[in-house]
């Protein structure tokens, strides 16, 4: 299990460095243990209620089903204010929870195409009965609020418009909700397989399914498989080293797989995040025209000495709280200052945990056409 082998090695590291390890929390919260739960508790500032929540055995199934009265009644949270900080938190959870386990249907999916704070409603549906495509076209907006308790008219309506607006453009189809896989990484084999299995690593730490295509894949075949997985990918992160996109120039016949996973990619509307290091743009014009879109998205400017600070800044992409997309007369990506832990608009950044060994993930241009796994990469380099 390659996330069960990053942690120990992890671990390892932290201890060595006589560094605190820290509970290792999935996002699968529905399948939370009480355990999980009341190292959650504690991690959002409410340590002096965490035996509440083990004394009842709140699982995380129970925790996403939490009433205020449970609050009250069972939990004892009862100072208004503090219960109020408890709720935003517990909303927060909702909005990054990882639903798979149960939400076979994408409904998760469905709710983030309308807005990242519609996730909160996800378990509520879901335990509502709203678990097929079919049980989501019949819903009505008076079992929106009586059977899965939303309250909020205005996002009832929302909600109500938005499957509407599937039904209307025929997208409530297998191929638009099932996006189960997190993450797919596309990258230029000769310099690019050391960032993008760094990536890998860091993002199967903190709980993303991360697919990269010499795992599972035949090199130099671009096959339906491959096209597959990136329709199934939420997030398509685009590793672009040094003259990553130069073989896409002049390539109308679109011979080459980087261009052909771009494409691909746009095609299935993924979430599309340049990750850019030592990289430079080349003018969107000498392009082919099926893959200029990729110029006006902006990316997160990779810097080896500050890694998880880069990371950070990546899953906020993924949670859909920084805007991706710049004005389409432009194409200037994020500014250093903007990933740098010492910058006063990330003051959560300033102290960082430990981080990988750095690398320089141009440095296997220097020895090697071959990936980290051995792989010719003749058709990627």
């Amino acid at each position: 299990d390659p996330n069960a082998v990053a942690s120990k090695y992890a671990a390892q590291a932290l201890r060595l460095i006589g560094e605190e390890v820290p509970h290792k929390l999935s996002q699968q919260v529905p399948l939370w243990s009480v355990e999980d739960v009341e190292e959650w508790v504690k991690q959002i500032g409410f340590a002096e209620i965490a035996n509440n929540f083990s004394d009842s055995r709140v699982d995380g199934d129970l925790l996403l089903q939490l009433t205020e009265e449970n609050l009250i009644d069972d939990i004892g949270l009862t100072n208004g204010i503090k219960r109020r900080r408890f709720t935003r938190e517990l909303g927060k959870l909702k909005k990054m929870a990882d639903y798979s386990s149960r939400d076979s249907a994408n409904i998760n999916h469905f709710l983030q195409t309308l807005g990242p704070e519609f996730s909160i409603y996800t378990y509520a549906m879901l335990n509502a009965g709203v678990e097929s495509k079919d049980s989501l076209r019949r819903l009505s907006e008076d079992q929106l609020l009586q059977e899965c308790g939303i309250v909020n008219s205005i996002h009832r309506t929302t909600i109500m418009d938005g499957i509407k607006g599937l039904e209307k453009n025929n997208n409530l189809n297998d191929e638009n909700m099932d996006k189960s896989l997190d993450v797919f990484v596309s990258y230029r084999r000769s310099n690019g397989s050391q960032l993008a299995s760094l990536l890998k690593v860091h993002l199967q730490l903190r709980g993303f399914t991360v697919f990269i295509d010499v795992e599972r894949l035949e090199a130099g075949k671009f096959d339906n498989n491959l096209l597959q997985s990136i329709q199934k990918a939420k997030h398509f992160l685009l590793v672009l080293t040094p003259h990553a996109l130069q073989r896409c120039i002049g390539d109308g016949e679109r011979k080459d797989w980087v261009h052909r996973e771009i494409v691909a990619a746009l095609q299935a509307q993924c979430n599309i995040i340049p990750i850019i290091d030592n990289f430079q743009w080349p003018e969107a014009e000498d392009l082919p025209e099926d893959m200029r879109q990729v110029c006006h998205f902006n990316g997160v400017r990779w810097i080896h000495d500050y890694q998880d600070a880069c990371v950070d800044k990546l899953e906020r992409f993924m949670r859909g709280e920084v805007n991706n997309r710049t004005d389409p007369l432009s194409r200037v990506g994020l500014q250093k200052s903007e990933i740098t832990p010492s910058t006063p608009a990330n003051p959560v950044l300033v102290r960082q945990p430990p981080s990988y060994q750095r690398m320089h993930s141009n440095d296997s241009s220097k020895g090697s056409d071959k990936d980290v796994n051995g792989n010719s990469g003749l058709t990627k380099d």
